[in-house]
């Protein structure tokens, strides 16, 4: 206790250079709950009142707080945001024994302080050259996605109706941007197949097109940072449903055509994922798996994008990081179903999202102050 009154003011000046921060940490190492990392968070509060506040109630906890506290200030990556730290707090020192030192289930986070978070890239073509068709309701996933992540902090940018060479631009453009934020995301929204997605012409953006360019030697100011990408993609072929839903890709010799003024149309994906790059700190989710269809309300939206946005808006106020929150989506999304008419007959038509990781540590979208 007597530690930090004494170093108070050094502390204040220091850690308001990102104050966020600071806090995350705190509450992801159990030094302030979950009720008073919200509290600290008050907007009205100046980046200087919520260090001294936090201060005051780490003191107000006791001698043991105090010494959990003092230790935080003295981990890598604090230090790194906060290099005048190494000159009060010595590093700790590495662990001759690893395995004993840090326990299995702790895992860190990335940072999510910076504001603007970082840019969030939206690419929505809903608009093809024939024989792709029209994608209805995308521009309701489209707002969808705006709104969400607008209000998680992110630089928006979108881009409706691209060429092949047109988005492959896109991606080339900010993967060469000099990315000050913590995070960078991506969604793209489109008729997709095996080998990537469609550009409204018909050309085929491929995976390596799609995360090449993000790898970290191509983008260094994104090396170590979080890059999510979510994909509602679709192969773009038509066959019908009795309710307005369509599905975002086919197998066209299962379906048998039915009177268009009776039924809307649907799509079907039933392609393998695509690959994603082996380099760490990407997340990958797409709306489907192999085997799954992927639909696409005609009014409402689709209902990958329609339940990622509202489970965002649900668990990032709680810290709950995004393998938790796709979980969910994955629940909600695989419990829906649809009737569709295959070979003259109904059946249940089901849909399974699917996520590739290689995130490093965990990544929670914190709600800005």
């Amino acid at each position: 206790m007597e530690t930090l009154r004494k170093k108070k003011v050094f502390l204040i000046d220091t850690l308001s250079a990102d104050s966020s921060y600071v806090l995350q940490f705190a509450q992801q190492n159990k030094i302030i709950t979950d009720r008073e990392y919200r509290n600290l968070k008050h907007p009205n509060y100046t980046q200087e009142k919520i260090v001294t506040e936090l201060l005051d109630t780490v003191r107000g906890k006791g001698e043991g707080k105090c010494l959990d506290f003092l230790d935080l200030l003295k981990c890598e990556q604090l230090q790194e945001t906060f290099p005048e730290l190494k000159e009060h707090f010595s590093p700790v020192p590495p662990a001759l024994n690893q395995d004993n030192e840090v326990p299995v289930n702790e895992i860190s986070e990335y940072k999510m302080s910076s504001l603007p978070r970082g840019f969030c890239v939206i690419i929505n073509n809903m608009t093809f050259d024939p024989p792709l068709k029209n994608r209805k309701g995308s521009d309701t996933d489209e707002e969808s996605l705006k709104d969400v992540f607008s209000w998680l902090g992110f630089t928006l940018e979108v881009h409706r109706n691209q060429t092949a060479e047109q988005l492959r631009a896109i991606l080339k453009k900010f993967s060469q941007e000099t990315h000050l934020g913590d995070c960078f995301v991506c969604c793209i929204l489109s008729h997709g197949c095996a080998e990537g997605v469609y550009g409204t012409d018909g050309g085929v953006v491929s995976s390596e097109d799609i995360f090449g360019p993000f790898r970290g030697l191509c983008c260094p100011s994104l090396a170590k940072k979080p890059k999510a990408f979510f994909i509602q993609a679709c192969r773009g072929k038509d066959f019908q449903l009795p309710v307005q839903v369509e599905a975002d890709s086919v197998e066209m010799d299962e379906i048998e055509d039915e009177d268009e003024e009776e039924f809307d149309e649907i799509e079907i994906d039933a392609d393998p994922m695509m690959t994603i790059p082996n380099d760490g700190d990407f997340f990958v989710a797409r709306s489907t798996v192999k085997g799954f269809f992927s639909f696409r309300d005609t009014m409402l939206g689709s209902w990958f994008i329609q339940s990622l946005c509202e489970q965002l808006k649900k668990f990032c106020p709680r810290g709950e990081d995004i393998q938790h929150i796709l979980t969910c989506v994955n629940q909600e999304v695989s419990g829906k179903a649809a009737r569709v008419i295959i070979k003259h007959k109904f059946v249940t038509a089901k849909q399974m999202p699917v996520q590739k990781v290689t995130l490093l540590k965990k990544l929670v979208f914190r709600v800005p102050i």
